[in-house]
């Protein structure tokens, strides 16, 4: 009895530890999953490029950096908004292709799983970001704030941003930043650039 005892509870913590096992697995691979789920629908291009999704259309005229930024004003003898890395101003030209829209949602991706916001510090000059209509071009920048190290391999992710992610369009451009044309970026970044105007 003893014996027979010990073999079904012995079998039951077998069962158990493959059961446990198992859910400790599906477990880790869920967000994983939910997070591809969700993701946004990406059409790929580079700068230079027209790249185009069922929302809208979006052209990367070019890429400066700068050591800092102008201030927002400019009176008086403000000083300008430094970083400890580098800025990247992204130019860029941008339409719907059916109705009204705002580019809600642009990020940086870097080599490594890196990611950086459109977000310039306060303080700082700034575009406000347009309303995007139907068939018209229309010109914008998004400022990123990055280390030095990151800006070689940096791709710009932007898209209409939603509640509902997994329905939304966004465009994955390459912006050609191979580790010379980072180099020179960095070598050349200016002082107190004002991304209103594109220069210094």
């Amino acid at each position: 009895m003893n014996g027979r005892r010990l073999l079904v509870q012995g079998t039951a913590g077998a069962v158990g530890t493959v059961l446990l096992a198992g859910a400790m697995w599906l477990h880790s691979l869920g967000p994983h999953v939910e997070a591809t789920e969700l993701d946004p629908i990406r059409t790929s291009g580079r700068i230079g490029h027209e790249v185009t999704n069922r929302e809208f259309s979006v052209r990367v005229e070019r890429v400066d950096a700068a050591r800092s930024l102008a201030p927002s004003l400019s009176l008086g003898n403000q000083p300008a908004v430094g970083s400890d890395g580098v800025y990247l101003i992204v130019r860029l030209r941008a339409m719907s292709r059916r109705e009204p829209l705002k580019l809600a949602s642009a990020v940086l991706e870097t080599p490594g799983g890196f990611t950086y916001k459109a977000d310039p510090r306060t303080g700082a000059a700034s575009v406000l970001e347009p309303d995007f209509q139907p068939l018209i071009w229309t010109a914008t920048a998004f400022v990123f704030e990055l280390p030095r190290e990151r800006v070689a391999g940096a791709h710009l992710v932007v898209g209409t941003g939603g509640l509902l992610p997994q329905l939304s369009a966004a465009a994955d451009v390459d912006l050609g930043l191979g580790a010379a044309r980072a180099a020179e970026l960095l070598r050349t970044a200016t002082d107190r650039y004002d991304v209103r105007t594109s220069r210094p």
